[in-house]
């Protein structure tokens, strides 16, 4: 598991007074920037020029986020295979009350080419290491 805090900020807060629905999946990419940059990589180069495309995103909220809180993303693997990665966030709240769950499948992606491509095995290996 990894695990990254967010404080929230105003522009994460909508007309209602909590977060917006879209912040959602702007905090799981948070959490999988993190992640990458922690294992030497980013979103546009995994390593051998392998960048990374979201696929599909799946958000459960389970409570309501204020401004001002502070929240850890959990972030951990479920399926890793060649072409694909299954990621699965758990953001809690300083109660440690689960607010957001979701999922989001990654495909390594060659942007020059524009298709999707395998990941290098060894990126594959470090994430193995972490989460």
């Amino acid at each position: 598991m990894f695990v990254v805090d967010y404080k929230v900020t105003i522009s994460d807060i909508n007309y209602g007074g909590h977060m917006g629905n879209e912040r959602a999946l702007l905090l799981f990419q948070e959490a999988r920037i993190n992640l990458l940059k922690f294992l030497g990589a980013s979103e546009m180069d995994v390593g051998c020029g392998v960048g990374t495309i979201q696929k599909d995103a799946h958000v459960y909220y389970k409570g309501e986020v204020y401004l001002g809180e502070k929240l850890k993303i959990k972030i951990t693997v479920e399926q890793i295979k060649k072409v694909s990665i299954n990621f699965l966030y758990e953001i809690e709240n300083e109660e440690g009350k689960v607010v957001i769950e979701g999922s989001t499948i990654i495909v390594g992606f060659d942007y020059k080419l524009k298709k999707v491509i395998k990941f290098p095995e060894e990126f594959l290996e470090k994430l193995r290491t972490v989460v």
